[in-house]
């Protein structure tokens, strides 16, 4: 019996450790190793795959680079190409900075977003690391070092805790890492700022400026396919940008964001085989823009229940339209909103006379699941005066009191007339 008892046991735990927390999950049939799906406005995590686990970024690392980068920096300034061009590896990818040209900020962040320019990390994190250092004359690798600081300083400053970065361009170091979840916030981040939103969703782009013999005119071309109207088997109609990545320890790496009807997302797949990533993300990017939606919970003023209250004013209303105070809408799965649950906390068990209006009288909560949706303060709609004592003395409810104090006093006044009779007929008869 016991051996029987254990094994049962023993099945319903292996169940238990099997079944994914998200029923959405088994749906998607994807091939990253680390994936996460997050709306951009809320920060709601809509679906994830080891979106917690320690990864390898790679070129993605870009998106903090670029951040840090415009945080410390205005767009028109124009940067001094160092020899810090010639330190990037061979087999890394570059814009074809040359040192001694010159270019603005902005140039070079959309030559490190697009074509991912090691060169363009290089320059970038030398002038920001120098320009932010007590001291401006500190030599390359110094100017890296303090860089780094500032993107783990902003990383955390995002959200993201689980994140080393020791360099800009994320070329591979075992130092160097992230998680999905990570990345995913640092990317919500970056595309609060405006220039780095514009930039990430061009196709193309064309740095520097004809005339000026320091600046070499450059078109450049984005890498990430999800923009490419030509290719078919990639291209994503609702993509609004993001950055590629790529290293042998890190694989295929992908950020993107993407918008429809009026719900923005952003997704990171990152250890890819190869090409995968493209319909990895276009896949997790259908399953939250068909299964999820912002439903509006409550509206403001809207009717939530009526209460009859005590002691009002009899040409008043006895009773009284219990409203929301504020709306509340939220991001839901669409199987989720039928299964909103609400519930009522009254302050008082009787509403009693005087109200004022927007009188807060309770709370109505909204629960999904047992977890608590929204917490909304219940307000009376209108006011509802208290009865008064004239109102009191001249109420229909205070006839029958009357008619039995007059029939009283009648009936006392006889009483007292007859006895009065009585006693001065007995005074004649004793005379």
């Amino acid at each position: 019996m016991k051996q029987k008892l254990c094994l049962i046991l023993s099945m319903i735990i292996m169940i238990l450790h099997t079944v994914p927390i998200f029923a959405e999950q088994s749906m998607l049939s994807l091939e990253s190793e680390a994936v996460i799906l997050l709306e951009e406005s809320t920060g709601k995590v809509l679906y994830e795959k080891n979106g917690y686990q320690k990864m390898y970024p790679a070129s993605t690392t870009k998106v903090l680079t670029a951040l840090v980068a415009l945080e410390n920096g205005t767009p028109e300034e124009l940067i001094q190409i160092g020899r810090e061009v010639l330190e990037v590896p061979l087999d890394a990818s570059k814009a074809g900075h040359r040192p001694g040209e010159e270019n603005t900020l902005g140039d070079l962040i959309a030559a490190l977003m697009l074509p991912s320019g090691n060169d363009s990390a290089f320059v970038i994190a030398s002038y920001i690391g120098k320009k932010t250092s007590s001291d401006q004359n500190i030599d390359f690798q110094t100017a890296m070092n303090q860089f780094a600081e500032l993107m783990n300083a902003r990383a955390k400053k995002a959200g993201a805790e689980n994140t080393n970065f020791v360099n800009p361009h994320g070329y591979h170091d075992e130092r160097h890492y992230t998680t999905a979840y990570d990345l995913a916030l640092i990317t919500r981040e970056a595309l609060k700022n405006p220039f780095l939103k514009e930039i990430v969703k061009k196709s193309t782009y064309t740095i520097g400026k004809e005339g000026n013999e320091k600046q070499r005119v450059l078109s450049i071309r984005n890498r990430n396919l999800l923009l490419d109207s030509k290719n078919a088997n990639t291209f994503y109609p609702y993509a609004t940008g993001g950055k590629t990545g790529y290293t042998g320890a890190a694989g295929e790496c992908l950020v993107a964001s993407a918008s429809k009807d009026g719900m923005n997302l952003v997704a990171v797949v990152l250890n890819s085989p190869k090409d995968a990533r493209w319909s990895d993300m276009k896949i997790v990017f259908d399953d939250g823009f068909e299964n999820f939606l912002f439903h509006q919970v409550v509206d403001k003023g809207e009717m939530i229940d009526t209460r009859t209250v005590e002691k009002h004013a009899p040409k008043g209303p006895a009773e009284v339209e219990i409203i929301a105070a504020e709306e509340f809408t939220d991001l839901l799965h669409k199987k989720d909103i039928s299964r909103i649950q609400k519930s009522i906390a009254w302050n008082e068990p009787q509403l009693i006379a005087p109200i004022e209006e927007g009188q807060q009288v309770g709370q109505v909560t909204y629960t999904l699941d047992q977890h608590t949706v929204a917490q909304i303060d219940l307000i009376t709609k209108h006011g509802i005066e208290k009865r008064t004592l004239r109102d009191i003395i001249f109420s229909v409810q205070a006839v029958p009191y009357w008619l039995g104090t007059l029939g009283g006093g009648s009936l006392l006044v006889g009483i007292g007339s007859m006895l009065s009779k009585r006693k001065k007929h007995s005074g004649f008869r004793m005379r």
